[in-house]
């Protein structure tokens, strides 16, 4: 599988942004649409231990989630979205692999979404999607000014792109937009070098 530098997984993404005129929170089942993929509900069957949400079936043109686990992602539209955007991004950069037989399929012709995958093509998939819902120059105007810390904030922007809250606070550290101190709670920008502490004054 050939490396993808993420300034292509920025650029895919942008793409998509300008072509379909998206903005935060866009309806994702409406992009698959313009795109031409199908989108069908279905059993896919799961090993134990493994969580499987959705599937691609390149040939098809269809992305498939997985009925196993409907309650749960009609529950969460962040968690849905998140795995519509991962087979996207399966879509764009792995469809020519995949029909030419160069990534493996299951036996329906699929490649799949696993949850904790840490395969290549799966790594890459998960970075598009979190490119595709929170873009940078998007999080970037969205994220409040100044410093602010705990959960609220973050709460704030997932409801915005109507991601997860996991996938947000991910997404803000990835982005050096935001990190968690040393009691787990959000704080906003980059966290101190270690070894840096904080002055104070009487």
């Amino acid at each position: 599988m050939a490396f993808i530098p993420a300034a292509v997984l920025d650029a895919r993404s942008a793409e998509l942004w300008r072509r379909f005129r998206l903005e935060p929170g866009f309806d994702a089942e409406a992009l698959l649409d313009s795109l031409e993929l199908g989108l069908l509900w279905d059993t896919i069957e799961e090993r134990e231990a493994e969580r499987i949400l959705g599937a691609l079936k390149a040939r098809d043109r269809l992305v498939i989630l997985n009925d196993r686990h409907l309650a749960e992602l009609e529950s969460s539209p962040g968690l849905r979205r998140f795995t519509i955007a991962h087979e996207v991004g399966h879509w764009l950069l792995h469809a020519d692999d995949a029909r030419s037989g160069t990534i493996p399929l299951d036996g329906g012709g699929r490649t799949w979404c696993r949850s904790g995958a840490t395969e290549p093509v799966e790594r890459q998939a998960e970075m598009f999607a979190a490119r595709l819902l929170v873009p940078r120059d998007r999080i970037a105007r969205a994220i409040p000014a100044g410093a602010w810390s705990g959960w609220g904030p973050v709460y704030g922007l997932a409801d915005v792109f109507v991601v997860t809250v996991t996938a947000m606070m991910v997404r803000l550290e990835e982005l050096k937009l935001a990190h968690r101190d040393e009691f787990g709670l959000p704080r906003s920008g980059r966290s101190a070098p270690a070894g840096q502490g904080v002055l104070f004054s009487d």
